[in-house]
């Protein structure tokens, strides 16, 4: 039998092992990335953006409106036409839909 305030441990801890380290990019990959989000850019096709947050990864599917080199981050436009702004430095992958 296990206490409520055992469980819940037990599950926040269970959450924690699923976390993962952000992964580390090469200048490669950026290259590759950056062609993709420009042939995207220009023609107004989706991009899969899957970013890193808090060890666990996520995903946008949307349009780069606008890649902001000042402030190091996309604006991106998604299916349901919400605004997005994904910073450089949490990007894992980017892919054409």
């Amino acid at each position: 039998m296990i206490l409520p305030e055992q469980r819940e441990e037990w599950l926040k801890h269970q959450h924690n092992n699923k976390k993962v380290n952000q992964p580390v990019l090469d200048e490669q990959q950026w290259e590759d990335f950056g062609r993709i989000v420009g042939e995207c850019m220009e023609y107004k096709h989706l991009i899969r953006f899957v970013y890193w947050e808090d060890g666990f990864f996520h995903e946008i599917i949307g349009e780069c409106h606008f890649v902001n080199h000042n402030q190091k981050q996309f604006h991106i436009l998604d299916t349901v036409d919400e605004i997005h702004y994904l910073k450089f430095d949490v990007i894992s992958n980017i892919e054409s839909v």
